[in-house]
């Protein structure tokens, strides 16, 4: 009673103990870390040691995290054997199930124990499995489970006691009371004591249950605890879940209009091409028929000419034929009549010739039947004597035999258990006939007397043969790629020496050889002779193929079989376990959505999940051509020809992790909503394999962007001229898009924008008005006309400024502005006109000067002064000289006058006789010029 009050004393105190510490905790006593590869090579490893539970808990982490994980399949695989390991049998059917439903190709389904494989069937048949295995595995059990249930077991174990002593003293006190009736007063006093022990003890119990009942409360409000933080968890994660697949769905369906927005770009695209391909097939169809009829023409006219030609030298050639044949139709005629004459004689030669050869073949043949006849008779002798001499071999050895069996059997008999009686047991033994000396008893009996009628029937103990195979079972895996021996034992079982023929059922890629255990060096199929009962001890050497997965099961047979009768053998099949390295490869990228000349990075996680280590990894990146990497060399590795990036001569124990991080810059001419991947190559020198990982995606960013390219920047115009200024306009963003065109113009500027199809900077009738460019291709360039008729009354010398904004459509903000300063140009011709003016008197001669200045900035063409003077003036000369027009007016005509020329007309005239004294005089002198476009002033 006190050991039990100490114990239960000292379990409350833990208990409550236990309570306050999980209590303060609000999170688990363990740090998980966020990376998916690194709680799954926990798990895996904690599967190697044979700690199932927490293999359990970690794959089923690494699934409920990260559900994406490029890990699934491999999580899924160890969960479910690590719970059939564990005992679980209904959740180990049902993730093996699933495992085999969501990667129906994946070789590990060979590596798959038997018993699990039929959990899978029966599961997939909708049995009713346990939860936990009929044949003793047992999940772990945590420690305060394990401590009440030994409390309970206590518990009960006390209670049974005390019920069987307080029975034995009820039992005692009642033998006591049977015996005499003096012992009546003791007997209740005992009677008494136990009644208050009873309730003592059921005070006690009643204590230890109420006190185990709020133990038990406090358990179950714990427990309740944490199912409550676990379905929030649970239901946390499925919310991040829901949201993610919400992202996604939304993601899709942008992808999905982007598609079809570019599929609806890309038709009109086509269609025009489809039409400019039309147009231009036409053309070449017209030009290629012109082409053909000319041809055809220019062909019948040379046939007909060429057949003129062959019909002429066909004649000629025939009448020249004719000629030939006649001459050789008589000098045939006279070669015949030869040959005839020369067959003839050759005939009577051949004839006398072909009968002595006859008669000479006939002679050898005759010679040749004579010849065979007696060498045949003489063979048939010869056979027929060695078979008498073989016959009488035969018997005579066959006598020799018995005489030397009876001769044996007779040593044995009458000196038993000597050392000549065994030397004529061997004897007889190798001759297949076994000899027992009889007793003694019966060897001094006297002989028997020949009965009259007595037949002797003689038998003889013919060899058997027989043996037993026996191979030692391996214990653990044999890994792949190198060379393993498996011992066997071979015991003859037959009555006599024999040996036995060694056969294997392994396909050849094992290369199989059996050797002596003793000389493994020397490959035999034969082994050495063997007395019955003997044993041989040898090995099988074989090679595990390099392309065994790990955990696959290997079942092949080896015979043996007696030398002496074929008939006789024995197989056994040798269950191998494959073991082999199995690697994985986990690339992660930090950015789904890259900008051109944004650094990405690329973290890469390698693990060796495989019960063998592995040698010489090699480990190859292969990045897009869009991607430049950058300070590889730091993490080890070495660029291959700008393609790949390598990490070799590495070394993967079982169950090991290494994690690289690698930076791209993603080049400025990348495209769009590409997809870009980084593929991973892991390469096995050793076991000469290879297995590829594939990165998720990393889409391109879209940018918008445009540029403008002008000749200059200013552009001399005359007021009034039509002015065409090409334009270059170019896609500097990485997507398809159309370009708008804004323009900000001065108001008294009218303006054309036309698209060059032939890119000469010069309006043609077939180029379009066009109020935008494109859609353009990422760097695409489309040549654009600006045309602008400018005003005719603007001054020479002022500006103004002609802009055009170019914006693409996805993003007006990234647009650019084309700007041209416009200076305006003109002549601009001054006239001035000096003399002496005043009174003049009839026939006086006086002069004036005409002054005419360009201070314009730009040349006067056709200048025209046009001077009308009065009936009463005459004009005497002028310098330079002058022409009259139809009116009668003097005319100075210059071509030119540049810019800031001046030119003066001298004229000399007087005053003509006669005129009235008072008359007004007045000389009008009009100036006319032109600009370059023939604009007039």
């Amino acid at each position: 009673m006190n050991f039990m009050k100490s114990f239960r004393i000292t379990f409350v105190r833990c208990l409550a103990g236990y309570l306050i510490i999980a209590s303060l905790l609000t999170s688990p006593a363990f740090a998980v870390t966020s990376e998916d590869s690194q709680i799954f090579i926990a798990g895996f490893n904690a599967y190697q040691k044979k700690d199932y539970q927490a293999a359990i808990d970690r794959m089923k982490t690494v699934l409920d995290k990260y559900p994406d994980t490029p890990l699934r399949d491999m999580a899924i695989f160890w969960l479910a054997r690590a719970s059939f390991k564990a005992g679980y049998e209904r959740d180990a059917a049902r993730y093996m199930s699933q495992f085999f439903k969501e990667y129906p190709d994946s070789p590990l389904k060979g590596t798959v124990e038997d018993d699990l494989l039929g959990l899978v069937t029966r599961y997939d048949k909708g049995e009713q499995l346990p939860a936990m295995a009929r044949r003793g595995a047992e999940p772990a059990v945590s420690e305060p489970a394990a401590a009440r249930q030994a409390l309970a077991e206590k518990t009960a174990a006390a209670r049974q006691a005390a019920e069987q002593a307080a029975q034995k003293a009820a039992g005692a006190t009642a033998g006591a009371a049977t015996t005499t009736a003096e012992a009546v007063g003791a007997a209740t006093a005992a009677a008494t004591a136990a009644s208050q022990a009873a309730a003592r003890k059921a005070a006690e119990e009643k204590a230890a249950a109420e006190r185990l009942a709020a133990e038990q409360a406090a358990r179950e409000r714990v427990e309740a605890e944490r199912l409550a933080a676990q379905k929030a968890a649970q239901e946390k994660a499925a919310a991040e879940r829901r949201a993610a697949e919400q992202a996604a769905r939304e993601k899709a369906e942008a992808e999905r209009v982007a598609a079809q927005k570019a599929a609806e770009e890309k038709a009109a695209a086509e269609r025009l091409a489809a039409e400019q391909a039309t147009r231009e097939k036409a053309e070449a169809e017209r030009v290629a028929a012109q082409k053909a009829a000319e041809e055809k023409t220019a062909a019948e006219r040379l046939a007909a000419e060429q057949a003129a030609r062959e019909k002429a030298e066909a004649e000629q050639v025939a009448a020249q034929k004719a000629a030939e044949e006649k001459t050789a139709a008589e000098r045939l005629a006279a070669e015949k009549t030869a040959a005839e004459l020369r067959a003839a004689e050759q005939a009577a030669t051949a004839k006398a010739e072909a009968e002595r050869v006859a008669a000479e073949q006939a002679r050898r043949d005759r010679e040749a039947a004579e010849r065979l006849a007696a060498e045949k008779s003489a063979r048939q002798k010869e056979e027929t004597e060695q078979a008498a001499v073989r016959r009488a071999e035969e018997q005579k050895r066959a006598a020799l035999r018995e005489k030397a069996v009876a001769e044996y059997k007779s040593l044995i008999d009458r000196f038993p258990g000597t050392r000549a009686a065994a030397a004529a047991a061997a004897k007889l033994a190798e001759m297949g006939i076994t000899h027992v000396a009889p007793s003694p008893a019966v060897a001094a009996a006297p002989p028997a007397l020949p009965e009259r009628n007595a037949q002797v029937l003689t038998l003889e103990v013919g060899q058997f043969a027989d043996a037993d195979l026996t191979i030692q079972p391996q214990a653990q895996g044999l890994e792949a790629g190198k060379r393993h021996e498996i011992p066997f034992e071979v015991v003859n079982r037959g009555n006599g020496t024999d040996s036995f023929y060694l056969e294997s059922g392994f396909l050849p890629e094992f290369g199989a050889q059996f050797a002596d255990a003793g000389r493994k060096e020397m490959p035999i199929n034969l082994t050495p002779s063997l007395a019955p009962g003997e044993r041989f001890r040898g090995i099988l050497s074989i090679a595990v193929p390099r392309e065994a997965i790990d955990g696959q099961k290997l079942v092949y047979p080896i015979k043996v079989a007696s030398r002496l009768d074929r008939e006789a053998s024995q197989a056994r099949d040798i269950f191998l376990t494959a073991s082999a390295p199995l690697l994985r490869a986990v690339v992660k990228t930090d950015k789904n959505q890259v900008l051109p000349g944004e650094k990405v990075s690329y973290r890469v996680v390698l693990l060796n999940i495989g019960t063998a280590a592995a040698q010489g990894v090699a480990l190859r990146l292969n990045y897009p051509p869009q991607y430049e990497p950058v300070n590889f060399g730091e993490a080890g590795f070495k660029q291959e020809m700008k393609a790949a990036l390598v990490l070799d001569g590495m070394r993967l124990v079982s169950g090991e992790s290494r994690e690289f991080e690698v930076t791209f810059q993603l080049k400025d001419e990348a495209i769009a909503r590409q997809e870009l991947f980084l593929r991973a190559d892991l390469i096995n020198s050793e076991l000469q394999t290879r297995d590829s990982f594939i990165s998720a995606a990393a889409v391109v960013k879209p940018v918008s962007g445009v540029a403008v390219r002008t000749a200059s920047e200013k552009l001399v115009v005359i007021p009034g001229q039509q002015v065409s200024i090409p334009l270059v306009v170019t896609n500097t963003g990485n997507q398809r898009e159309d370009v708008i065109i804004k323009p900000n113009l001065p108001p008294n500027v009218a303006y054309t924008v036309y698209q060059d199809l032939n890119r000469d900077g010069i309006r043609q009738n077939n180029e379009p008005i066009i109020n935008h460019v494109g859609p353009l291709a990422p760097k695409e360039e489309s040549y654009v006309i600006l045309d602008l008729s400018t005003p005719l009354s603007e001054s020479d010398g002022t500006a103004a400024t002609v802009a055009l904004a170019f914006e693409p459509e996805t993003d007006r903000t990234r647009g650019t502005l084309a700007s041209l300063r416009l200076l305006y140009s003109r002549p601009v011709v001054d006239l001035a006109m000096s003399g002496k003016g005043g009174r003049l008197k009839p026939g006086e001669v006086s002069s004036f000067e005409l002054n005419f200045t360009n201070r314009g900035s730009n040349m006067a063409k056709s200048v025209e002064l046009q001077s009308t003077m009065p009936r009463d003036l005459e004009l005497v000369a002028s310098d330079p000289s002058f022409a009259r027009n139809a009116n009668g007016d003097y005319l100075w005509t210059f071509d030119e006058l540049g810019a800031s020329e001046k030119r003066t007309i001298k004229v000399t005239f007087r005053v003509r006789s006669g005129t009235a004294v008072g008359t007004s005089i007045q000389v009008k002198n009009v100036l006319k010029y032109q600009d370059q476009l023939g604009n007039r002033y």
